[in-house]
């Protein structure tokens, strides 16, 4: 069975959650068996909570980050994995959130896709157009490399009509430091030979999808990394959640610090805002990041 039908499936059939729990409540009028009757009611619940309530959250954390030779607000989102099970109406949701925000810039670190099929990616992607702040992105592996169809050129050119700068293998200078862009690991598109080429007396923040990609940076090339892709395990039951999540080095979420040939190296990943694989989060809402830079 191809592979997206079963997805589709899986997101369509689990309404039958709901005529279950209906089913349930009404059976605890019988003493009979009760017990079980209350776990299986319980299970239901928890994965109608998992499946239709806390993916559709949106949740703003903000961090302070000192140290970092900057002193700027930045908002930070990524897997927003637009497609199968996510649309265009989340899309616009988040992005009215992120305009009631103080940031002064949104930087997105990739996986904006996830089996989009044959819909416009510009109409897709169509609410990023009304962000009121200057929005920074790289492209992730679902965009660009497997698991999901090579649409790097369509994206970028959907993503540049709609005012977002992609910024692989270049930088940009934001609020008096320099943010550079790296592409996706997993398709060997994050090679930081650019910036030991490209010196700078500012301080240097990286943008990339895989916080794995901060094996190769040292402290001297990147300030501070910012990330995705982990997803933060996405279903995070304890212990479970962290054999699943895609990283060499043991990103997780949030703030960590990663020793690499060339030193320490300040990471910061979120937790992104769409789902892969099923459609469902758990203690893990969709995040915006807001990050407080201060010097």
């Amino acid at each position: 069975m191809d592979k997206l039908l079963i997805k589709q499936c899986l997101f369509y059939g689990s309404w039958l959650a709901w005529p279950m729990i209906v089913w349930l409540v009404w059976r605890l009028r019988e003493r009979r068996g009760r017990w079980l009757i209350v776990l299986l009611l319980a299970g239901c619940l928890l994965f109608a909570w998992a499946r239709f309530v806390e993916p559709q959250r949106i949740r703003v954390q903000e961090t302070v980050l000192s140290g970092t030779g900057a002193e700027a607000r930045l908002a930070l989102i990524s897997d927003i994995h637009l497609g199968v099970y996510k649309d265009r109406a989340y899309l616009q949701r988040l992005v009215d959130r992120i305009n009631s925000l103080p940031v002064d810039a949104l930087v997105i670190a990739g996986d904006f896709t996830y089996e989009p099929g044959r819909r416009s990616l510009r109409e897709l992607f169509s609410p990023l157009a009304e962000l009121r702040r200057p929005v920074y992105a790289v492209l992730g592996n679902h965009d660009q490399q497997a698991p999901g169809p090579d649409i790097d050129k369509e994206l970028r050119a959907a993503l540049a009509a709609l005012d977002v700068d992609v910024i692989e293998g270049g930088t940009v200078t934001v609020r008096g430091f320099r943010l550079a862009g790296l592409g996706d690991r997993w398709a060997g598109k994050d090679d930081p030979a650019f910036l030991a080429t490209e010196s700078s007396p500012t301080p240097t923040l990286v943008l990339t999808h895989n916080p794995d990609s901060a094996i190769d940076l040292g402290p001297d090339t990147a300030t501070l990394v910012l990330a995705g892709h982990t997803h933060g395990g996405q279903i995070r039951i304890p212990w479970l959640y962290r054999h699943v999540i895609p990283s060499r080095y043991g990103f997780d979420r949030g703030e960590q610090f990663l020793q690499t040939p060339q030193g320490r190296v300040r990471v910061y990943t979120t937790v992104g805002t769409g789902e892969i694989g099923l459609p469902m989060r758990l203690f893990n809402p969709p995040t915006i990041d807001v990050l407080d830079l201060r010097p």
